[in-house]
């Protein structure tokens, strides 16, 4: 699958990272940034299709867990992430 291109409607096990629960494991499928230079920065940070993530906050920042690697997410930034939950 393309790392930019548009949201499959078909496949209703995808959805934006934001839409997860608090704890929960997802492998990021692709990406849609409204801005090519964010796809480039989401690339360097580790957030790239295949990976797996965990979403550890949802307020006031979107705290998303990689690897060793912990960040905060805007909103904006989580609803262009769109992943596939995982079974634990």
């Amino acid at each position: 699958m393309s790392g930019h291109g548009s949201p499959p409607e078909a496949d209703s096990l995808v959805r934006p990272l934001g839409q997860l629960a608090v704890g929960d494991r997802a492998r990021v499928v692709y990406l849609v940034p409204k801005h090519p230079e964010q796809l480039l920065r989401l690339s360097n940070l580790g957030l790239v299709p295949g990976a797996v993530v965990v979403l550890r906050q949802k307020r006031p920042a979107a705290v998303v867990v990689i690897g060793e690697t912990r960040l905060a997410v805007d909103p904006e930034i989580t609803d262009a992430i769109y992943v596939r939950a995982l079974d634990d």
